[in-house]
C-alpha cells in the first residue's frame, strides 16, 4: 500500500469513528408509516426494510468518504469509449433528438428519437390535406436550439390543379411532448410538377432566423424545354419575406436538380450542390464512367446580400473531376471557408456501382483539408450516388451519414472519424427508399 493510499485510509477511518449513528436520519420521503398493531406487514415492506438497513450499513462509510473528498479534493472522471458497431451515448455538443419519417401514404408520421437512447418521445402526425386532397413529406430540417423542427409537405389538390410546397414547424415541450403543427410566414408556394422527383432540401441558417429550401421550377416551360429545373427560395422567418434563385444553369435535353441546400457558417451564403443527368425518360444519373447514364455535378454558392436571381449567379466552389469523380453531396463547412464532401471514386464497374466512399472536408478551391471517413464495397457499401446521404445540424459541426447496403441503408453520425449507429433499426428500412431524418 503506498503512503497516500495509507493516508487517505486512516483519515477515512477517523471521520466514520465521528459520525454518530443516532443523528443519522432517513432520506426525505423514504420513511412509511408503522403497520397498525397485530396487522400483518404490508407487501414488499420486508424488503423495504432490507433496502433501508442496506442502505443505512452505507451511509456511514459513504459520509466519510464525501468528507475526505471535500477535505483532499480528489475527483476522477470515467470516460466510456464509444465502438463502431453498437449505438453510443451521445457525446457532447452533439444534438439530443433526431426525428425521421415513418410510413407511406395517410399513415406517415415524424417520430422524435432520443439520440442516445432511440425511445421515441413524441410522434407528429401530417397536416390534413384539401377535401380529397393528398399530402407527401419532402424533408425535414432541425433549428440550432434542437427544439425546433420544420417540415416540408408537397400538397396535392383534389382538382389536379398546380400542387403546393407547405413549410411548417413544431417543438418539443420540456416534458417531451410537441406542439402543433404550425405554417411559418409565407409558408405556401406554389410547385411545379417537374419531371424526374429530386425531392425536397430544406436547411435553417445557423442563427435560426431564416430557411432555405428547394422547390420544382416553371423554368423548363417554353424555349428550355425538354430540360428541367429546381429553384432554392430563402424565407425569413420572422418576417415571411422571401428571396428566389432559379434558372441560369440548363443544359438542352438535361435534367437539372439540386441534391443539396446548406448554409455557411456566418449565414450571408447557401451552398448547393446541382446535378446534370439525361432527360427524364432515362432512368440512370449514375455517374460519367458508368455506362448508359450521364452525371455532372458542381458546387455552388449564392450571396444572400444578392436578394435572389439567377442560380448562376452564384460562385462556382467545385466542379466534378478526376480528383473528385462522383460528388455525391456536398454542404458548407463549419469553418466558414471550407466544405464537407461525400465523395465516390475509383472504377465504376458494369453496373455503375463505384468501389470506395469518402467524407472529406476540402477548401473551397478544391484542396484537401481531411477524410473523416472511408467505406469500401468490400465493407458491404451499395454504391451508387443517389443512394449516399449527408446532412448536418445547423452548427456544421456535427454530421449524419447514410448509404446503401445490402438490406437497406445504414445510418449514423460522424464524430472523430468514427461513424456511430443511430440507435435504430439497422440495415435501416426507409418507407420509399428516401432518407428523411434530420437533427
Amino acid at each position: 500500500m503506498t503512503t497516500t493510499e495509507q493516508r487517505l485510509r486512516d483519515a477515512l477511518s477517523a471521520k466514520a469513528a465521528q459520525v454518530r449513528d443516532d443523528r443519522l436520519r432517513p432520506l426525505p420521503g423514504s420513511a412509511a408509516a408503522p403497520p397498525a398493531p397485530g396487522a400483518p406487514p404490508a407487501p414488499g415492506a420486508e424488503r423495504r426494510a432490507h433496502r433501508r438497513q442496506a442502505w443505512r450499513n452505507w451511509l456511514i462509510p459513504l459520509a466519510a468518504a464525501a468528507s475526505v473528498l471535500l477535505i483532499v479534493g480528489v475527483g476522477f472522471v470515467v470516460t466510456r469509449l464509444p465502438t463502431h458497431s453498437q449505438p453510443v451515448t451521445s457525446q457532447p455538443g452533439t444534438p439530443s433528438y433526431f426525428v425521421r419519417i415513418v410510413g407511406t401514404g395517410p399513415s406517415n408520421r415524424i417520430e422524435v428519437q432520443s439520440v442516445s437512447t432511440g425511445a421515441v418521445t413524441a410522434t407528429v402526425r401530417p397536416p390534413k390535406p384539401p377535401t380529397g386532397g393528398a399530402v407527401d413529406y419532402e424533408a425535414l430540417a432541425a433549428a440550432p436550439d434542437d427544439r425546433t423542427f420544420y417540415v416540408e409537405y408537397e400538397v396535392f389538390p383534389a382538382n389536379l390543379r398546380v400542387p403546393q410546397i407547405w413549410i411548417m414547424s413544431f417543438s418539443i415541450t420540456g416534458s417531451g411532448s410537441v406542439t402543433p403543427l404550425t405554417i411559418v410566414r409565407s409558408g405556401r408556394i406554389n410547385n411545379q410538377p417537374g419531371g424526374q422527383q429530386t425531392w425536397g432540401n430544406l436547411a435553417v441558417s445557423p442563427d435560426g432566423t431564416k430557411l432555405a429550401f428547394t422547390v420544382d421550377s416553371s423554368s423548363h416551360v417554353g424555349n428550355e424545354s425538354p430540360g428541367y429545373s429546381d429553384e432554392i427560395i430563402a424565407i425569413d422567418l420572422r418576417t415571411g419575406e422571401q428571396e428566389v434563385w432559379m434558372g441560369g444553369l440548363y443544359r438542352s435535353g438535361k435534367q437539372f436538380s439540386i441534391l443539396d441546400v446548406s448554409w455557411t457558417a456566418d449565414g450571408r451564403s447557401l451552398v448547393f450542390l446541382g446535378q446534370w443527368c439525361d432527360a427524364v425518360a432515362s432512368p440512370r444519373c449514375d455517374g460519367t464512367s458508368a455506362p448508359g447514364g450521364y452525371r455532372d455535378a458542381q458546387v455552388w454558392s449564392l450571396s444572400l446580400a444578392a436578394g435572389g436571381g439567377s442560380l448562376s449567379d452564384g460562385q462556382l466552389l467545385l466542379r466534378q473531376s478526376a480528383r473528385y469523380p462522383v460528388i455525391a453531396q456536398a454542404l458548407g463547412g463549419p469553418d466558414g471557408s471550407d466544405l464537407t464532401l461525400a465523395v465516390l471514386s475509383g472504377q465504376a464497374d458494369r453496373n455503375g456501382l463505384w468501389p470506395q466512399l469518402t467524407v472529406e472536408h476540402v477548401s473551397a478551391d478544391g484542396s484537401a483539408r481531411s477524410v473523416d471517413y472511408r467505406i469500401s464495397r468490400a465493407q458491404g457499401l451499395g454504391g451508387l450516388p443517389r443512394q449516399v446521404w449527408l446532412t448536418a445540424d445547423p452548427s456544421g459541426q456535427h454530421l449524419l451519414l447514410s448509404y446503401a447496403v445490402d438490406g437497406g441503408f445504414v445510418i449514423g453520425w460522424l464524430a472523430n472519424g468514427t461513424f456511430h449507429r443511430l440507435p435504430i433499426l439497422q440495415p435501416y428500412l426507409p418507407s420509399d427508399a428516401t432518407i428523411v431524418i434530420a437533427w
